[in-house]
């Protein structure tokens, strides 16, 4: 079979030789198409041409499909590369674990040729959205570099603070870029399903008006909900100056729509405790707003670095709006081993950060303070070395 170095790369694994030929000359009309007959003989191909996408069955001798797919979402060169299961196996708990692992798909044999093909269209093209998602992040990335550049080689303090809050609000759109990925991909599948179930349907003559009715409420809900985080994400990246008074369960949401995938990616739990009587706050709310997906960030950070060295670890963020004495608080609490007692009392300096190098830039809570600092408010770290680390916003109510 040639191969044309232009197209997208397809791994078709399954053990059943019959199955492997039929989409193989389906796909072959527009991707490059590679084909193994086991766990072995497709690692030996991803190493030596990385593939686009990958269709993989589940029953196959010595390593079957899930062994398979655990090995590449743990290896940091392919975890990226999606996989979809073609299998046999119909059972709910199947598709179920399929999808835990971190396929993107599950279909079910038998299945046509142009289903299958239809779905590799529509996960190559997430992916390349994704990726490019990616990219604008590192073009902020280089262009924050650029201004922190900027930014050492002045000396003057009313231009330094300017310019440290510029590049943080450059490094929140680019941590939302990121985050946008990952939220849109969820109605994006449940609108693509939806159409191509249309589709099948149709072919086997069994497409109702009742059955296309009830999906459209669902096919227009995930619209606006894809509609919904764009317009959110505009506003944040050019925000408004009005000071207002705003809700802070009203923030938390908004927050929370924007980074919720990427927690659940890492399996941390979510606990909310919100006090639904506590008054309004006057402040800038896309500002407030930038200093809580700061905190969530720096606890998403923490949280899966400790997880990565301990499997049995349970992480979670516990987030709650109250009342603390006079004030109210937005309180983000984790249970990631907290913060090394010497390094508590630089946590706001700018250019401070007790992250590896080049993971961190040292400006997100100390721009955080001074943006809670200028509402007459205040951002406070309760830290419990070795259990967990505690911030508080306190705002006048």
């Amino acid at each position: 079979m040639n191969q044309d170095s232009s197209k997208e790369k397809i791994l078709i694994v399954d053990d059943f030789p019959a199955s492997v030929r039929i989409l193989a000359n389906k796909l072959a009309e527009d991707y490059q198409v590679f084909t193994a007959t086991s766990g072995s003989e497709a690692l030996d191909i991803i190493h030596s041409e990385q593939p686009d996408l990958i269709l993989l069955d589940i029953m196959m001798p010595v390593m079957d499909g899930y062994e398979l797919c655990r090995i590449l979402k743990q290896d940091e060169r392919f975890h990226n590369i999606p996989v979809i299961f073609v299998t046999a196996r119909a059972e709910e708990e199947n598709e179920e674990k399929g999808l835990a692992l971190g396929a993107v798909d599950y279909l079910v044999k038998p299945v046509s040729a142009a289903i299958v093909k239809a779905r590799v269209r529509t996960h190559l093209e997430l992916k390349r959205h994704r990726e490019h998602l990616e990219k604008m992040v590192e073009e902020r990335t280089h262009e924050l570099n650029k201004t922190l550049k900027l930014l050492q080689a002045k000396k003057e303090s009313e231009f330094r603070q300017t310019a440290e809050i510029h590049s943080g609000r450059l490094s929140a759109l680019g941590e939302m870029a990121t985050s946008m990925a990952h939220e849109i991909n969820q109605p994006l599948n449940v609108i693509s399903i939806t159409v191509q179930g249309w589709q099948l349907l149709h072919r086997r003559g069994l497409l109702t008006m009742e059955k296309m009715l009830h999906d459209v409420q669902v096919l227009l809900d995930n619209v606006s909900r894809i509609t919904r985080l764009i317009d959110h994400v505009r506003t944040l990246g050019h925000p408004s100056q009005d000071i207002g008074n705003f809700y802070l369960q009203d923030v938390v949401k908004d927050a929370l729509s924007l980074c919720r995938m990427q927690f659940l990616n890492h399996g941390i739990t979510i606990n909310l405790d919100i006090d639904d009587n506590v008054p309004p706050v006057k402040a800038v709310q896309s500002e407030f707003e930038q200093v809580l997906l700061n905190l969530l960030s720096n606890s998403r950070y923490a949280l899966a670095e400790k997880k990565e060295g301990d499997a049995s670890f349970e992480p979670a963020v516990n987030i709650a709006v109250c009342r603390k004495d006079d004030k109210v608080c937005l309180a983000i609490e984790d249970n990631g081993g907290g913060i090394e007692p010497m390094a508590e009392e630089n946590i706001f300096e700018p250019f401070f950060t007790t992250k590896p190098v080049g993971q961190g830039t040292g400006l997100g809570l100390s721009i955080s303070r001074q943006l809670m600092l200028k509402f007459d408010g205040d951002l406070l770290l309760i830290n419990s070395p070795g259990q967990g680390a505690r911030f508080e916003i306190l705002m006048p109510g």
